[in-house]
């Protein structure tokens, strides 16, 4: 039986499906679901151009990888391992280990590793390398591969394979572009160590190397999936066209029960009737309907996105939000777990690496549209939020527009336009719309060349014109007796076992 009655949840008359217990539960919509209370007294960022903010995970002695597991376990009560995951959006195995999605976000993290990590608490230890050291010229980093680095295959994980995990398909010689803004070049020294130059300067501990962009596969002929080097291994799936988008797999583990993804077709509601172990959410309905079924419990996890207005031509004497106009944004325009954003951000933190904006000129947008990236939901509402605000006549939304698009007079905002790939990369150099909703993460790895690359990507943009608009995050939805969930400093989670991450 198929639920077809998800837009009457406002009306409590929704069909109820037989859970995992007998009790026949009807999908209400219950008071929200709780999270931390909200700090105060941030103070105010302070106006510069150039950055380097402190430290997105704080610098700590290198721990071996069972430290704080207690601390960064989603679910600190024992229990059987997760055997069933819920994910909400389509796997693409072409697009492993670079994820587009948080779907992919959660499975490509069960199968391939970055060569250090860094847990929920910022602190690091060894991944998929054992060491790693400072060279006498300090840039530099001498990084060595453990003993036991074995691809799912078995096959040993030598320099020359991180060396071609992260090089261009087309050339094979060159760096791909996604690596190339976090390292300079790596240089094999033999079959266990390279030297890694980042360009990042900081003296402490390569966090770069922790960014999921860097995880390390293999690509094989005749496989739909690259090699990770975890325990975890896609089981082959013969009925499925070798250029299809996996809607179900199942995840094989070296001495720990198998665990079965399954992607959400419509109402991720009946996946939870269904049974299923995990679901990561932002949906307020499902967030609901759980905090509904005595069997589920729904976790919290980092706030891990922040979207930002760019806005061309927007001046630095024009005065940002507040941060209770953004939490009103939040509120009233996104769907799911948000809050305004709060700062210190880590885009005008204190100087002391430097960002290189273009050289200041007049721009004019030529269209009416904001632009948003199609695949983020939460840049879609807030785009069509600004577009119904800029057609508002009451002087609430005036005042709040005067903050957000205070160049109403001279330019419309008449429509919110989604674009992916190439084209809204093209946008966004041009700068010939009204404004961009762009996501950002909310505790990069490397700032400065975080900052860098959005600059290189949108040469109009004076940094100090960023305008933080709302933070989001992710639920963890858990079916109780579960556990062998670890959270790492991005938000993202390793689904483990007795034996922990690996």
């Amino acid at each position: 039986m198929r639920l077809t009655a998800q837009g009457f949840v406002a009306f409590g008359l929704i069909v109820c499906f037989a859970a995992m217990t007998s009790a026949c539960i009807p999908r209400t919509t219950p008071p929200a679901v709780l999270t931390p209370p909200e700090e105060d007294g941030r103070p105010d960022p302070p106006q510069t151009v150039t950055i380097t903010p402190e430290p997105s995970v704080p610098a700590a002695p290198t721990p071996p990888p069972e430290a704080g597991a207690d601390e960064c376990a989603v679910i600190t009560a024992p229990g059987e391992p997760i055997a069933t995951v819920a994910l909400a959006d389509r796997i693409d195995p072409s697009n492993a280990p670079r994820a587009s999605n948080e779907s992919e976000r959660l499975l490509f993290r069960q199968l391939y590793e970055t060569l250090i990590r860094i847990d929920c608490l910022g602190r690091v230890a060894p991944g998929l390398a054992s060491s790693w050291r400072l060279d006498a010229d300090g840039r530099t980093w001498i990084v060595t591969l453990r003993d036991d680095a074995l691809f799912s295959d078995g096959t040993p994980v030598t320099s020359a394979d991180v060396r071609a995990s992260w090089a261009d398909g087309a050339t094979g010689s060159e760096l791909r572009r996604d690596v190339s803004r976090l390292v300079r070049s790596i240089v094999p020294i033999d079959d266990r160590s390279f030297a890694i130059t980042l360009h990042s300067h900081r003296v402490d501990v390569p966090y770069a190397l922790a960014h999921p962009d860097l995880a390390v596969a293999k690509f094989v002929p005749d496989s739909r999936w690259p090699l990770g080097t975890r325990t975890s291994r896609i089981a082959p799936d013969r009925a499925a066209p070798p250029a299809a988008a996996a809607s179900a797999l199942t995840l094989t583990r070296d001495n720990l029960p198998p665990v079965r993804f399954v992607v959400a077709s419509a109402d991720a509601r009946d996946l939870l009737d269904q049974g299923v172990d995990l679901l990561l959410t932002r949906d307020p309905v499902a967030l609901d309907y759980a905090a509904t079924l005595p069997q589920l419990q729904s976790v919290p996890l980092a706030w891990q996105r922040v979207h930002v207005l760019l806005t061309p031509g927007r001046s630095r004497s024009t005065p940002p939000l507040s941060e209770d106009a953004r939490q009103v944004l939040a509120r009233d325009a996104v769907r799911g777990d948000a809050r305004g954003a709060r700062g210190p951000f880590w885009w005008d933190a204190p100087p002391d690496c430097a960002v290189t904006p273009s050289p200041a000129r007049i721009q004019f947008s030529s269209t009416s549209r904001i632009v948003y990236d199609a695949g983020d939901r939460a840049a879609r509402e807030l785009a069509e939020r600004f577009v119904g605000l800029a057609r508002a006549s009451d002087r609430s939304a005036a005042a709040f527009l005067d903050a957000l698009l205070p160049d109403r007079p001279r330019r419309t905002y008449e429509r919110a336009t989604g674009l992916s790939g190439e084209a809204l990369s093209q946008a966004r150099r041009l700068g010939s719309d009204a404004g961009y909703i762009v996501a950002l993460d909310s505790r990069p790895v490397d700032p400065c060349r975080d900052l860098q690359t959005l600059v290189d990507g949108a040469r109009w943009l004076d940094p100090q014109t960023i305008v933080p608009l709302v933070e989001t995050r992710m639920h963890a939805i858990v079916r109780r007796g579960r556990s062998g969930i670890t959270a790492e400093w991005d938000g993202g989670l390793v689904v483990a076992g007795p034996r922990g991450p690996r």
